[in-house]
């Protein structure tokens, strides 16, 4: 291994850090003619009281993250070679183990820079990589977003729902991941949004109705840049559980109303 690095791993979240994590990979790939491995973990909860692991419940979280990589790649890599990756699993091992299977010259990533107790308690992937990484590691870091933002609270990589699917299916996820509301979304865009009540609404017939028959059409969106205060005004009177956030007309990300007082405690 030796420089110019030509085989560039680079791990995203979606969020901003790691797409600016993306820009630098794409840039050394397009010095030096090499190719972005551009790689999606999803994340998944292994309970603690040994219960299995229901793969199918991350699998709509999966093909979401593909569609978002093809959009991301045409925006960000036109003209530069590259593969996009998706895994399910713990995010700093699937990152050392897609290294080494793609015997990748340069790890490129974000680092959030957590610092104190929130390092502590939620620990770095940058860091564990770091440490177990078969190759050199590029760390990157962008300053944070306005804290007056939206884009500074927002979820960015929510659960989402397909106007077809099940809602029994939807149930499972949000109960996993304590989502109280979930967008549904195609071709990228928010055209509804399902809540823990719809669900409720139809208890007994989950399994047999599908989200576009109980969601809500249309919902009320923001964008990443809409001020916090803006977000929490629509919410208090429009008595609402969360926002799907929207950019370029696709979802970004969603907001919701622990978010928007977790700000405000924030600045007090």
């Amino acid at each position: 291994m030796s420089y110019p690095f030509r085989r560039i791993l680079s791990p995203i979240d979606f969020d901003e850090n790691s797409l600016a994590a993306l820009d630098v990979a794409a840039q050394l790939a397009r010095d030096n003619d090499g190719v972005v491995l551009v790689l999606h973990v999803v994340p998944m909860v292994i309970p603690a009281t040994g219960m299995p692991v229901y793969v199918d419940i991350y699998k709509g979280q999966e093909e979401a993250a593909r569609e978002k990589l093809r959009e991301l790649a045409s925006k960000r890599l036109r003209g530069i070679k590259h593969e996009l990756l998706t895994h399910m699993g713990e995010p700093a091992g699937a990152v050392i183990r897609t290294a080494k299977r793609q015997a990748a010259d340069l790890i490129v990533m974000a680092t959030h820079g957590r610092r104190g107790f929130s390092r502590v308690l939620l620990g770095s992937i940058a860091e564990m990589v770091l440490r177990e990484a078969p190759c050199p590691v590029l760390c990157v870091r962008r300053g944070e977003p306005d804290k007056n933002l939206v884009a500074r609270w927002m979820s960015s990589n929510p659960v989402t729902a397909t106007p077809d699917e099940k809602l029994s299916s939807i149930q499972s996820r949000m109960a996993e991941g304590n989502f109280r509301s979930a967008p549904v979304v195609a071709d990228g865009r928010v055209v509804g949004l399902i809540t823990d009540r719809d669900l409720r609404m139809h208890t007994g017939y989950l399994d047999s109705t599908e989200a576009k028959l109980a969601m809500s059409e249309n919902p009320v969106t923001v964008t990443p840049t809409t001020p916090i205060h803006e977000a929490a005004r629509i919410v208090f009177e429009q008595k609402l559980d969360s926002l799907p956030v929207v950019e370029d007309g696709k979802l970004a990300g969603v907001i919701t109303t622990s978010d928007v007082i977790r700000a405000f405690l924030d600045q007090d």
